[in-house]
């Protein structure tokens, strides 16, 4: 999220076009920040986790692409970095329309696969303290504001969650069978 938000303000506006009085004494270098910040993108730019987490915390494919046409402007990436870098966008695209259809197939999930907070599907189920269930990166949120268990308000840390790994691998079955049913309901369209 952190890497995002600075890639936003950075490639948005006239973010490396900033003067700063004396940047040396801030060390204020946009341009070498953006290269930083894209090759760090590009190394991971093949894991599908990293993409669906680019589409889910709303890294946008124009940004990214805004990113490659700076980094392409001055020369920030080349190689295999700047490959990695320019394929992004359009991986992380494919991934938006992955979540949006899974959150389409996730309106009609059992109760037991939302979770007990947000009332969202969870994707990363645990059990807390409270033996409630709830997204792991729920309660890593929750923990950071206030480290108690939000149902009890007894003082909790993560080490106190554990995986709820039944429930994980029944949500991974659900939607597999859905997905298997949409994509099966697609083909018979065509």
């Amino acid at each position: 999220t952190m890497l995002n938000h600075v890639l936003k303000k950075i490639v948005g506006g006239k973010g490396l076009e900033l003067k700063v009085k004396d940047p040396e004494q801030y060390e204020f270098r946009p341009k070498e920040m953006l290269r930083d910040l894209c090759a760090i993108f590009a190394l991971f730019a093949s894991y599908p986790e990293i993409q669906m987490e680019c589409a889910r915390i709303e890294c946008t494919p124009a940004d990214l692409r805004m990113a490659v046409a700076k980094c392409k402007k001055y020369n920030l990436l080349t190689g295999e970095s700047m490959a990695a870098f320019e394929a992004l966008p359009d991986l992380v695209e494919n991934a938006t329309h992955t979540i949006q259809a899974d959150e389409e197939l996730a309106k009609d999930a059992p109760d037991e696969f939302m979770d007990a907070l947000m009332f969202s599907m969870m994707t990363d189920p645990v059990i807390l303290p409270s033996g409630n269930c709830v997204d792991r990166k729920t309660i890593a949120q929750q923990l950071l504001n206030d480290p108690i268990d939000p149902f009890n308000r007894v003082e909790m840390t993560m080490d106190d969650v554990k995986p709820a790994v039944e429930l994980k691998a029944r949500i991974e079955q659900w939607l597999q069978e859905k997905r298997a049913a949409r994509d099966a309901a697609m083909n018979v369209g065509n």
